[in-house]
């Protein structure tokens, strides 16, 4: 038996993936605890790891009680390098003092830490002073550096070929340390020992003994030849909270009437969104369909008063079969469970990997990309016209099928051992 530290932070969609290798480690036999921000720890409490807690609350909880977040959430691509800066204070740089004394104590002891590829940043240094090997569970297959493509920021990772493609990444590569406090960073890898490193926040995951893709090639397409040494995984999927059933009036309101359209914005867009809510469930109501609104956040309640349909949370692996769209911010967890669940999507992006996401369900033909809510229900409405979307949404989950990331990242931290 091993002692496995699995670390990860920030939104439901950087956290939510690494919960289900954790309970396979377990299942396997391996001491295993979950390091992850406090904010968390109501909903893994029922898993079958130990919790244990990242020295900051790099939570979505935290960052949607923060007024700064919600300031540049109201207008997130024009906020990018901004979020990038502030998440990296939120998850280090605020209190690197805290961060280091913290993961010394709980990775201390472990054999091997499984972490995500941006949390590589603070957990990497820390690993190496202990001498301890790294596994990576990579989410961005965008931000994977390679002559092929161009970063993908956009909704395209678009190939002008390889001189202007590595050029692009290189002012990529700039850009990353000065947006991710790369000054900051490197005092705290010198502090430990670790040498200075450039655009730490791109690269460092590079380090990890080995890294698994937590993304199904069959969605992403052929696999650049220039890529570090990376295993695709698939999906790794979260199915909600232990033990948790659909509520009694979540079934009551998808019996009551034909399939409904599933609304689900994500924690990175989840406060401030009732307005948007309400204004896809009147639009879809305005062309005879149901909506289904997991709206994630009380606060967003008023703004639905006496509207039915409208819940704060459920398992959405137990609806997804039961609706005919998914309407999701194009963040990994929803995405991929629609997606692996054969149901077309509209993808409603909040930040750079949602856009890529949605300009590749486009490419695919599995699902639409929308800005607006009055753009989200023509893109229903074309979805539903065309039964090509279901059917190519079926043909990719049928493709996808055999896969199980969560599986793939046990592997690969058994094969360190």
């Amino acid at each position: 038996m091993a002692r496995i530290v699995v670390v990860s932070a920030a939104y439901l969609g950087d956290v939510a993936p690494f919960v289900a290798p954790a309970n396979a480690l377990v299942a396997r036999g391996h001491d295993v605890s979950f390091l992850a921000p406090a904010g968390f720890h109501p909903l893994f409490a029922g898993e079958q790891f130990a919790l244990d807690t990242y020295p900051l609350d790099f939570s979505s909880a935290a960052m949607h009680a923060d007024p700064a977040h919600e300031r540049l959430m109201r207008h997130p691509f024009r906020n990018q390098a901004r979020l990038a800066r502030y998440w990296m204070r939120k998850g280090l740089v605020s209190d690197p003092d805290a961060v280091r004394s913290g993961l010394l104590r709980s990775l201390g002891d472990a054999d091997v830490v499984v972490t995500h590829s941006t949390m590589t940043t603070a957990v990497m240094p820390v690993a190496d002073k202990l001498k301890m090997p790294v596994v990576v569970g990579h989410l961005f297959p965008m931000l994977v550096p390679t002559r092929d493509h161009m970063p993908g920021f956009g909704s395209r990772s678009r190939d002008l070929g390889s001189f202007l493609n590595r050029a692009a990444w290189s002012a990529t590569a700039f850009a990353t340390r000065l947006a991710f406090h790369d000054a900051e960073v490197n005092k705290f890898r010198v502090s430990l020992g670790a040498p200075v490193q450039r655009a730490s926040a791109l690269v460092t995951w590079m380090d990890a003994a080995r890294t698994v893709m937590l993304v199904s090639p069959h969605y992403y397409g052929d696999t650049p030849p220039d890529w570090p040494p990376i295993r695709w995984g698939g999906f790794s999927h979260w199915p909600g909270p232990a033990g948790q059933t659909l509520a009694p009036e979540v079934e009551e309101f998808i019996e009551a009437g034909d399939r409904p359209v599933l609304v689900t914005l994500g924690t990175s867009a989840a406060t401030g969104a009732g307005e948007q809510f309400a204004a896809i469930g009147r639009g879809l109501d305005g062309i005879g369909l149901r909506s289904l609104l997991l709206v994630a956040d009380e606060g967003n309640l008023h703004a639905l008063a006496g509207r039915d349909g409208v819940f704060v949370f459920a398992p959405i692996s137990q609806l997804l079969s039961r609706c005919r769209v998914a309407v999701v911010s194009g963040a990994l967890g929803a995405l991929s469970a629609a997606l692996s669940a054969g149901v077309p999507v509209v993808v409603v992006p909040q930040l750079f990997d949602q856009l890529w996401h949605g300009g590749r369900v486009e490419q695919l033909g599995v699902g639409l990309m929308a800005h607006r809510p009055a753009a989200v229900v023509k893109a229903v409405a074309r979805i539903e016209a065309d039964p090509r979307f279901a059917e190519r949404a079926r043909a990719l989950a049928a493709r996808m099928a055999g896969e199980d990331g969560a599986g793939a990242l046990a592997d690969a931290t058994e094969a360190v051992l």
